[in-house]
């Protein structure tokens, strides 16, 4: 379900390739410190490796590279930040390169956003916090619906094979 930028209460501020981005506190399931990922074979571009998260099998990807972002450094301070997952969908998470921290939004000043400034619209609105602007994203409109399709497919195979191997023991 869509949120528009007024109905939100908080913002989760992160870093991507030198430039400051948000999302709805309500889109986020948790923060992971960065984490060993898997990489089996025939990964979509997309997806940057899976994370096993307490048996639960995490399509994690690089959102640079979804927004089209050069760049990026990713040190020991990158985190997962692990979504909330819609109907029927796996848990996806996202690597960015620092999490700033959790903000209440009526700490920051709208900056204003003209329709169609972004691909999909998935940018919901530009904030402004002490002379610093974060970029807030609209979860919801990042993926389209045929990459979210793709996701839930290879997300269903990395768990039977988490299943598998859990089975098999170490």
């Amino acid at each position: 379900m869509a949120s528009s930028p007024d109905d939100i209460s908080g913002v989760v501020v992160f870093r991507l390739a030198g430039q400051g981005f948000g999302l709805p506190v309500e889109s986020l399931r948790e923060v992971v410190p960065v984490a060993w990922l898997d990489h089996p074979p025939h990964l979509s571009a997309m997806v940057e490796g899976v994370l096993n998260l307490g048996g639960q099998a995490v399509m994690v990807l690089r959102l640079a590279r979804l927004l089209g972002l050069e760049g990026g450094r990713y040190g020991l301070d990158a985190s997962i930040l692990v979504m909330r997952p819609g109907e029927g969908e796996g848990l996806l998470g996202l690597l960015v390169e620092h999490v700033d921290g959790v903000r209440d939004k009526g700490d920051f000043t709208s900056m204003g956003l003209a329709p169609g400034q972004s691909f999909n619209n998935c940018l919901a609105e530009v904030l402004e916090r002490d002379g610093q602007a974060v970029n807030l994203l609209a979860w919801d409109r990042v993926l389209l619906e045929q990459e979210r399709s793709r996701l839930a497919e290879f997300q269903i195979r990395a768990q039977a094979r988490l299943d598998d191997a859990a089975v098999m023991g170490p």
